[in-house]
């Protein structure tokens, strides 16, 4: 696993190409639609985000939450379109969260069963 500040994915919604990126360093969320921002936002230290973004002519409903486990939805009427807007994102999230807690319970081991 290589070092990337940036993350960006591409998804096809409603015929229209869907640019999704993240910046590791300033926390910037942006939405491309077409080439035009259609959302962007720093995180900071809120770990969830809803909002509303127009794609084509018809509104979908963004949810990002990135306490532990990374998540990115786009969902239009209760109904996921895309179920995870940066995969690898994800997969690496969860990986890194595995690790910590094997390293967690490796030493909780060596604690208890230590002579």
């Amino acid at each position: 696993m290589s070092f990337e500040r940036f993350q960006k994915h591409r998804h096809i919604v409603a015929d229209n190409m869907v640019c999704v990126s993240y910046d590791r360093f300033t926390t910037k969320f942006e939405v491309k639609i077409g080439g035009t921002i259609a959302y962007s936002k720093y995180f900071c230290f809120w770990p969830r985000h809803n909002a509303t973004v127009q794609i084509g002519s018809s509104s979908y409903a963004l949810s990002v939450y990135w306490f532990f486990i990374w998540g990115a939805s786009l969902k239009k009427d209760d109904t996921v379109v895309v179920k995870e807007l940066l995969p690898k994102r994800r997969r690496r999230s969860i990986s890194l969260l595995g690790y910590g807690v094997f390293i967690i319970l490796l030493r909780a081991a060596f604690v208890v069963f230590a002579p």
